[in-house]
């Protein structure tokens, strides 16, 4: 039996019409994937003073469909476990951290307002004063590819974080051993070699 110039017209279009179907949520599902990914927003609240000093860490990321805040101690006698002191849901997208000049709590802007958590994490008005306006964690990094590696230079010192690349730096340690390394896609601990 011949396929008449209709019947091929209307198979023609059925194909393009699956094939820009799968296309489309092809798209969708990568667009979701990639929001998900997005590094989350890091500052430390205290840097370890010695090996029996924990340094404590605030992140800022999206979990499941929310958003969260999150206090963090790393077991530095425990591989370096991050383990949760407390956690609350935020209400927005937060886009920016920051840590107060006084006390213990962190800003976080939220849909383009800054809102201030206090240690407790819990939201309280504060006079915006109090936010630290420059991240004194965050470094100016000079990087260097090696065999496909990404060294850090700090000083004369170095900093290997392997095939990754990197999104931010923060000393974990006053004694500048120790580092968090955001990465585009996970969070590391890392230490210096000389």
């Amino acid at each position: 039996m011949r396929e008449t110039r209709k019947e091929r017209r209307v198979r023609f279009v059925l194909l393009f019409i699956c094939i820009s179907f799968t296309i489309g949520a092809l798209y969708y599902k990568y667009s979701n994937q990639r929001e998900i990914i997005n590094p989350p927003l890091v500052t430390v609240l205290h840097q370890s003073l010695d090996k029996e000093d924990n340094p404590i860490i605030v992140l800022a990321k999206k979990q499941e469909n929310n958003y969260i805040l999150a206090e963090y101690e790393v077991q530095l006698d425990d591989n370096y476990l991050f383990k949760t002191r407390k956690a609350v849901t935020l209400d927005g997208k937060p886009t920016m951290i920051s840590l107060d000049k006084e006390s213990v709590g962190v800003w976080l802007k939220i849909d383009g307002q800054w809102n201030y958590f206090t240690s407790e994490l819990e939201q309280a008005t504060r006079s915006r004063e109090y936010r630290e306006r420059k991240s004194v964690e965050r470094f100016n990094l000079i990087t260097i590819k090696e065999d496909g590696r990404t060294i850090v230079q700090l000083g004369d010192k170095q900093l290997d974080v392997g095939k990754r690349n990197i999104n931010q730096l923060f000393p974990l340690s006053k004694d500048g051993s120790l580092w968090l390394v955001i990465t585009d896609q996970e969070i590391i601990i890392s230490t210096l070699k000389n």
